[in-house]
């Protein structure tokens, strides 16, 4: 199994309890969903499943590690606020 390693700016959010959501420099990486079994469920920015982990650092780092695509490509959007 290839290592992974975590972006700079990588930052993760605890919605509540077994859900998790990840952005790198304020742009949506997915979410991790904890199941009713214990194990963890790592979901990309599309809401595809990425795949099924034995712990929630794995599927961080799994969606962590994944690149992002540059703004305004494959239908990628960027918001910003402009004052």
């Amino acid at each position: 199994m290839p290592e992974h390693h975590s972006s700079p700016g990588t930052v993760w959010a605890r919605v509540e309890d077994g859900f998790h959501v990840g952005s790198r420099d304020g742009n949506f990486l997915g979410y991790i969903e904890r199941r009713k079994d214990g194990r963890y469920v790592a979901f990309d920015m599309r809401s595809a499943a990425v795949g099924t982990f034995a712990d929630l650092v794995s599927a961080m780092r799994t969606l962590s590690s994944a690149p992002i695509p540059e703004p305004g490509v494959n239908g990628i959007l960027t918001i910003r606020e402009n004052r």
